[in-house]
């Protein structure tokens, strides 16, 4: 998303000429859209790269803000909006007049693409209410009555409406033509690989271990593993997937990165080229000695003797198999009875603690007990 703007809703919006202009796709003065077209609004931006006379430079802006559910979008004044390109910080030096200048060569560069007089209309329901808009903490920021910041109070007006000064983000140009691909390597011999194995020790508390133990040998320079485009070194984010990854395994990552670990645990690195969006994922597997198998979480059963010879159904009343319990025989099942859609009760059968997904007539246990 391009602006994670924290207030409210659009449900109408300002029209010029009988269309709102939402999404910026040309440097200078923005233009109506051909024949009054409404233009969807996405939260977007991108710069595309010159190649050549064969692709053309492209750019896309457009924003939105969000409130309890509801989504404002931006919406830009073909009368008075202008787009603008900065190589760099924000000066008249560094200012983009022609967006053909930006060629391949610049792909992966990051620019600031800045718009004055953007409002964003929350719809009347939210009339004369103040909202506070938050950009994100990546160098974006906005302009509002004279004052510059990444967050600011705004006053909305009988409208729902708010008319920001300006607004900058940045925006890194990609070559999407560009068929260069990203490979991880094994920093020690140089060769690709498609997986990769470690091996650590928990700490003597409980099996306690930190998210940085993980982390410090794949980023280790000697002996580590390394992401790279066509010689390029490529920056990846070890913690947030490792963290993703014990979490699905319902392990708890406390405030400090520790965690009780379990024997093994994989998960994925993920790098992206910042030059055409090129990604490359490589499993690790890290094996822990010492670690600590979670106890799985086991079902509440009840024994109970089967009073007539019982096959085994699905969840769907159909006959699984041919294989049967007889009469005076145990079973272990579901403490309660399940309802199927033929009216008949039935009762889940547990096996280790799991349910199998296997059913048994509740009559054929609970019907006349025989003597």
């Amino acid at each position: 998303a391009l602006l994670a703007v924290a207030p409210v809703a659009a449900s109408a919006v300002i029209t010029v000429n009988a269309a709102a202009v939402t999404t910026a796709t040309q440097l200078g003065g923005v233009k109506l859209p051909t024949s009054n077209a409404a233009v969807n609004v996405k939260p977007n931006v991108s710069l595309n790269t010159a190649v050549g006379n064969s692709v053309k430079a492209s750019i896309s802006v457009s924003f939105t803000a969000t409130i309890d559910g509801t989504t404002a979008t931006a919406n830009l004044d073909p009368k008075s909006t202008e787009v603008s390109l900065y190589r760099g910080t924000v000066s008249d030096a560094n200012k983009v007049t022609d967006l053909q200048d930006v060629t391949s060569a610049d792909a992966g560069t990051e620019y600031k693409v800045g718009m004055n007089n953007v409002s964003l209309n929350f719809g009347s329901q939210n009339a004369n209410k103040k909202v506070t808009l938050t950009f994100p903490d990546n160098g974006s920021h906005f302009g509002y009555n004279g004052k510059d910041g990444r967050s600011q109070e705004v006053q909305l007006n009988k409208d729902g409406v708010v008319t920001l000064s300006y607004v900058i983000f940045p925006i890194t140009a990609k070559n999407f033509a560009n068929p260069e691909i990203v490979s991880w390597f094994n920093v020690t011999t140089g060769a690709p690989v498609t997986s990769a194995s470690i091996q650590l020790y928990a700490g003597s508390n409980a099996g306690k271990m930190n998210v940085a133990q993980a982390v410090s040998p794949l980023e280790n320079k000697g002996n580590g593993y390394v992401a790279m485009q066509y010689g390029n070194k490529l920056a990846f984010d070890t913690t947030a997937n490792i963290k993703s990854a014990l979490k699905a395994m319902n392990i708890d990552v406390d405030a400090y990165g520790c965690f009780v670990a379990p024997k093994s645990f994989t998960f994925n690195l993920t790098a992206t080229s910042p030059k055409n969006d090129a990604t490359a994922t490589l499993p690790v597997t890290v094996n822990v000695p010492n670690g600590v198998n979670p106890t799985p979480a086991t079902v509440p059963s009840q024994s109970k003797t089967i009073m007539h010879n019982a096959y085994f159904y699905d969840k769907d009343a159909k006959r699984v198999g041919t294989d049967k319990v007889t009469r005076y025989n145990t079973v272990t099942v579901a403490m309660n009875t399940t309802k199927f859609s033929n009216g008949i009760e039935y009762y889940e059968v547990i096996e280790n603690g799991k349910a199998t997904g296997k059913y048994i007539n509740a009559d054929n246990i609970d019907g006349t007990k025989r003597t």
